[in-house]
């Protein structure tokens, strides 16, 4: 992508969350940045929420979060999604583009969280009219086979990234790594960001088809014995949200 047709600025954002399920699940921390192609922070936002459910031992194993940290810092959901929520949307109404690493997950269990709080659809509002980019979409989509897996430091460190292991899974630090991703992506891409946009639909569905016959392939199911279906959607997967 030429400097010229690159973005200025992205948002870049992440969550921790208490489990996979956007539907149910909630968010228990987030982080969200404005960063210019100079380098430059140019707005930053962190929450702490308390969404009034307690933390799974599964997901407080991966983030370190406790029912503790959470009861003594965490704002009100309500008021911390609306935050959220206001962030992305300003964003997006400035013509910034959201970029997050694995974005369907982030953008549909946030959707989930202003339908909980408001009531209201977030693809009216904004998602529709935004534009994305997820590295994690745009890696699979490029290089069709990746030695080991493609979580963020594994994909950042094909990239040359320099990672900090004492901070893994932190929503902040996910952050700053998928921005220096995002934008060695977006500078040695061939692709403006108007053309990855379709692009990154046809990526994520191949990905998800692909790795959906794979586990087929060797009989690998959920626990309860049915089928492996891998989520084909993006920007989010939209499904019940609309009824």
């Amino acid at each position: 992508m030429r400097r010229e047709d690159a973005p200025k600025v992205i948002c870049v954002w992440d969550t921790e969350t208490g489990g996979v399920d956007i539907t149910s699940d909630r968010i228990f921390t987030a982080y969200a940045m404005l960063r210019s192609i100079t380098g430059e922070t140019l707005k930053e936002k962190s929450w702490v929420l308390n969404p009034g459910v307690p933390m799974s031992p599964a997901a407080a194993e991966i983030n370190g979060l406790t029912d503790e940290y959470i009861q003594e810092n965490g704002m009100p959901a309500r008021h911390a999604i609306n935050e959220m929520y206001m962030f992305l949307s300003d964003s997006v109404r400035a013509g910034i583009p959201l970029v997050g690493y694995n974005t369907p997950f982030d953008l549909g269990i946030l959707s989930h969280e202003v339908r909980r709080h408001f009531g209201f659809d977030m693809w009216d509002t904004f998602g529709k009219d935004a534009l994305y980019f997820d590295p994690f979409v745009y890696d699979v989509g490029t290089v069709k086979k990746r030695r080991g897996n493609r979580k963020l430091m594994t994909v950042a460190g094909h990239y040359g990234i320099e990672l900090d292991e004492s901070r893994l899974h932190e929503a902040q630090y996910d952050v700053e790594v998928t921005n220096h991703l995002a934008w060695k992506m977006l500078k040695a891409s061939p692709h403006t960001l108007a053309e990855l946009q379709p692009l990154q639909v046809e990526w994520r569905k191949a990905y998800a088809e692909n790795l959906t016959r794979y586990f087929a392939s060797v009989d690998k199911t959920e626990e309860d014995g049915s089928p492996i279906v891998v989520d084909p959607n993006f920007p989010w997967n939209r499904e019940g949200e609309t009824k």
